[in-house]
């Protein structure tokens, strides 16, 4: 993929999503071990070997410093992308090039480290999921 130029938002989009990586996505994954399974299974994760996708509501997200957050973009919504950040290149034109390589799915373009990650596979969250989550990221 070749490298894309971001630019800032003028106005945050809603988090949908958060995005972690390394040690934020340990301490993310010990704040989830304190939410109760109810609750748990409102959130869904994908996961790279990189990083950490939480999908939910966002008054469900847990906060964790050094978390980064998504949300589909505004006009392309299988395209997921920063909450503060727009790419400078179309969405749609991301999105129809994405097709070919990473399939009709819904994405989350990542600015860094640059990838896509296909949220069409992210999972509920289950104690068991978190389980299998914390031994891959010691």
């Amino acid at each position: 993929m070749q490298v894309l130029l971001w630019s800032e938002r003028s106005e945050a989009l809603p988090p949908s999503g958060m995005v972690t990586a390394g040690a934020v996505t340990r301490r993310l994954l010990a704040r989830l071990r304190s939410v109760d399974g109810q609750a748990l299974s409102r959130l869904s994760v994908a996961a790279t070997r990189d990083l950490l996708v939480l999908i939910g509501p966002a008054d469900e997200l847990p906060w964790v410093d050094g978390a980064r957050y998504c949300a589909p973009d505004p006009d392309v919504h299988s395209l997921w992308v920063p909450t503060n950040m727009r790419p400078v290149l179309p969405p749609d034109l991301i999105r129809r090039s994405a097709a070919a390589r990473a399939g009709d799915g819904v994405l989350l373009l990542w600015p860094s480290p640059e990838q896509f990650v296909p949220l069409e596979s992210a999972r509920s969250l289950t104690p068991e999921v978190l389980d299998w989550l914390k031994e891959q990221c010691a």
